[in-house]
């Protein structure tokens, strides 16, 4: 709690995420940071608005905020916490504070962004649909910013096949934007989670959103781009994405739609173009691909893999046709697809069409 309480002093402050990593590379620890003189400070480029903050931290109601945070079922996880997420932890600028609300372990490695345009058509709408929720139902997260249009759709489709879903807020949980999600985040947080950087009551500003969309690539292996026209978010989003290294997939409109004139401008400069879910999960998982030549191979599966595997066809098989030659929940055969894919073992095909790649040795 002793150190938890810097952290969360330090967020109010609003200094920038960068300059607090390279402030914790030279002193060690949050701590020292507030020990600092003015003239130190001032060193790294704080300002001065920052640095008066810091240096009355004791006026900051640090107690307040944690109190009203576990009375809405919030949890706070800072940057040196087990829990706060991996894949964050990569990017050149992690929020260093996490307000996290749900049931979602956020340590997931199967995270997916999917964004695009507030005023999306209705070609968008569906490929926003069939995107989500197909990722969903084979075990993805989806990961995407509350937002009007693209973003909504991305979450209720996510829902809508028990799938689990993250919404990342660009404002405090005391005014969550917009108004009329509100709803949605409930539902989210049934079977998944809702995180923000910002302290509570920070309200829903301008500025919050670009910063906001680096935690939803942050937070994902790649980021699909909808539907997006030349000044929208998204574009904010993906290129955070490359910043971060991450994979960035774009999904082509009509060559003279307005709201697909920003994802056409990505494709133009090297965004992999999907048509299918199959050319994202081979993009981020090449260890699914395999040697034609290989016939047997020793790869551990359980008995459960075992049973699905031994389902599953060279000339491909139906996912219902799996739903109906196993006892097996569908939410756990899902799982055990996502799983058998990434050990190289099978292949997801248009059409929700698995494949079997590889024969396993007794």
């Amino acid at each position: 709690m002793e150190k938890k309480k810097y952290w969360i002093c330090l967020n109010f402050t609003g200094i920038n995420p960068v300059k607090v990593k390279k402030l914790l590379e030279v002193f060690g620890n949050v701590e020292e940071i507030f020990k600092l003189s003015e003239g130190e400070l001032k060193k790294y480029r704080i300002g001065e608005r920052t640095i008066e903050k810091i240096k009355k931290w004791e006026k900051i109601p640090w107690e307040r905020e944690i109190e009203t945070a576990e009375s809405m079922g919030i949890k706070i996880i800072t940057f040196e916490d087990e829990e706060y997420p991996p894949l964050l932890k990569e990017i050149p600028d992690p929020p260093f504070v996490l307000y996290v609300k749900g049931n979602l372990n956020l340590n997931c490695e199967y995270n997916i962004a999917i964004v695009g345009t507030r005023n999306p058509s209705i070609y968008g709408l569906k490929m926003a649909e069939k995107f989500s929720s197909e990722l969903a139902s084979i075990g993805f997260t989806i990961v995407s910013g509350l937002a009007r249009g693209i973003d909504t759709q991305a979450h209720r489709a996510a829902l809508k096949v028990d799938g689990k879903t993250i919404g990342v807020l660009g404002s405090g949980f005391l005014h969550p934007y917009p108004k009329e999600n509100e709803k949605l985040m409930e539902e989210i947080l049934e079977n998944g989670a809702v995180v923000s950087e910002f302290p509570l009551n920070t309200l829903p500003l301008r500025e919050n959103f670009p910063r906001r969309n680096r935690i939803i690539s942050g937070l994902s292996k790649g980021v699909i781009v909808v539907e997006a026209g030349q000044k929208s978010g998204a574009l904010i989003t993906a290129n955070y994405a490359i910043e971060q290294n991450r994979e960035v997939f774009a999904i082509p409109g009509q060559i003279n739609s307005l709201t697909s004139s920003g994802t056409h401008k990505l494709l133009k400069e090297g965004a992999k173009l999907v048509e299918d879910i199959s050319d994202i999960i081979e993009e981020i998982y090449p260890q699914i691909e395999f040697k034609k030549e290989q016939k047997k191979v020793k790869i551990e599966v359980n008995q459960e893999e075992r049973e699905i595997l031994e389902i599953i066809k060279k000339d491909g098989t139906h996912i219902d046709e799996i739903f109906s030659n196993t006892d097996i929940p569908p939410s756990r055969v899902n799982q055990i697809l996502l799983n058998l894919q990434f050990k190289g073992l099978i292949k997801l095909l248009p059409g929700k069409i698995y494949q079997k790649l590889l024969e396993i040795s007794n």
